[in-house]
């Protein structure tokens, strides 16, 4: 089959276009996309650490090869989209949201963590450097210690060599997970931070780590909000992944809390935080997560797991864990995917007698692994056993929408709740913008306390120039 060029612009134009280096976490349909060239070996590296850097997609477009099938043939065309719709040097919009409740469960993908929200934004390309202004101005709830006005979506970044350094507040997700991550999702606002990323995964020449394949590696350190205890936790992360088979993506993670103003914020200090040796003055997490390419009776399938672990602070019994398979398939003017994902941060704390208030607590800071009441990993919070499947359907003309049914127990102290809940998510391309519906219902409500009903409806409109 061959995309006509009137097909091709309608994509483009259904695309959240963008002038940055990477592939941002707004944007699960794009997602997907990867995943499928990733898991048919067209992208040759790991795709599971985002922001994911577009040098590292250029090179395999470039050699990508007429493809078998009408869904990698669909994937294919649709990556490249983003990709030229990327280049341009300079890029304006605005973007408006609206959401009855913030929304609990939070996946990749766009976030609803108010009522209302209003963003501007400019976006600029150069030959060494990238940078946007994103300003929002949010609608909260009463009594909330956030900020009316905030720069999340912001950056500068500069291009050294193999090397992107970035100041920004830029979400990020870190894993395979589909539904959620364990360590870092876009669940909670981003952390203000100074970044350092690998900007190709080309191969070591070296003979002792050519074995590796393609890997990539970031890291960044950040500084908390103002209205924690102690205020102004700084943060350090850092992950490194990669491909030594086409069939195989590993990824190791690190993420630590540190310091804060009554704790020490020295030099000294950030050395042994880093050496894992210093359990009074910092709370680390550590993950460890693959994935595993194949097919099965011609269908192809990707198998994931990721496993997380406080390696200081409160120890856990047994490590966070969650597992899930990954699958598509397509015709002509069309592409399926499918996944199945188990998830558990129920967990008991080394020598307590009973199970949960563990995972993502701890001493040195009593908020937890938070930011603004909302766990930095998991999208479920602590204390939850969740069984979720989720399905998306995109067509050549732009039009989009998904579904998603989750069960979950949420077993905190003061609770213990189980509970369903339907996702279903419709996009389609509207005056010259792209307008995205969310819908949720639950079988019974997740925070009667919170007066947080049953239902719930969202929408997303934006316009870019």
């Amino acid at each position: 089959m061959t995309l006509k060029p009137t097909i091709i612009a309608t994509l483009l134009l259904a695309l959240p276009a963008s002038a940055a280096p990477w592939v941002d976490t707004t944007d699960n349909y794009l997602r997907q996309s990867l995943q499928t060239l990733a898991q048919a070996g067209v992208i040759t590296g790991p795709v599971n650490t985002y922001p994911l850097m577009w040098k590292n997609i250029v090179g395999d477009l470039a050699a990508a090869q007429e493809q078998p099938t009408e869904e990698l043939r669909f994937a294919l065309a649709h990556v490249r989209s983003a990709l030229n719709a990327n280049q341009q040097d300079y890029i304006a919009g605005i973007k408006l949201k609206a959401s009855t409740n913030p929304s609990l469960y939070q996946s990749f993908g766009e976030s609803y963590f108010e009522k209302a929200d209003a963003s501007i934004f400019k976006e600029y390309l150069g030959e060494n450097w990238a940078a946007k202004t994103q300003v929002n101005y949010r609608k909260l709830e009463n009594g909330s210690h956030e900020q009316d006005v905030t720069l999340d979506g912001s950056y500068l970044a500069f291009i050294a060599g193999n090397w992107v350094l970035a100041i920004d507040q830029q979400p990020a997700w870190w894993g395979p997970g589909q539904q959620t991550s364990l360590l870092l999702s876009n669940n909670a606002r981003p952390i203000p931070s100074l970044r350092l990323s690998r900007h190709s995964w080309q191969a070591s020449e070296n003979r002792l780590l050519s074995w590796l394949g393609p890997w990539s590696f970031t890291s960044f350190i950040g500084q908390g909000e103002h209205h924690s205890i102690p205020q102004q936790i700084k943060h350090f992360g850092a992950r490194f992944s990669a491909r030594p088979l086409p069939e195989l993506e590993l990824g190791l993670s690190r993420i630590s809390q540190w310091g804060g103003d009554t704790l020490d914020n020295g030099l000294s200090a950030f050395g042994q935080m880093l050496l894992l040796n210093d359990q009074h003055n910092s709370d680390n997490l550590v993950g460890l997560d693959a994935t595993l390419h194949l097919n099965l009776f011609h269908q192809p399938l990707s198998i994931y797991a990721e496993l997380a672990n406080d390696s200081g602070g409160r120890n856990l019994s047994t490590p966070m864990q969650l597992y899930g398979v990954r699958s598509f398939f397509g015709s002509s003017s069309t592409i399926h995917t499918v996944n199945l994902e188990w998830s558990n941060t129920y967990i008991r704390c080394d020598g307590a007698v009973q199970t949960g208030d563990c995972a993502y607590e701890g001493d040195i800071y009593p908020q937890g692994y938070r930011r603004y009441g909302r766990v930095i990993g998991s999208g479920y919070g602590s204390d939850a056993r969740v069984l979720s499947a989720g399905y998306r359907f995109q067509t050549f003309d732009g039009y989009s929408w998904a579904v998603s049914l989750l069960h979950g127990e949420f077993l905190a102290a003061n609770s213990n709740l189980k509970n369903w809940q339907l996702r279903l998510e419709y996009r389609q391309p509207l005056f010259n913008g792209l307008l995205s519906i969310e819908g949720r219902v639950f079988d019974k409500s997740p925070q009667p306390e919170l007066n947080i009903k049953r239902g719930s409806l969202a929408a997303t409109w934006e316009y870019r120039f």
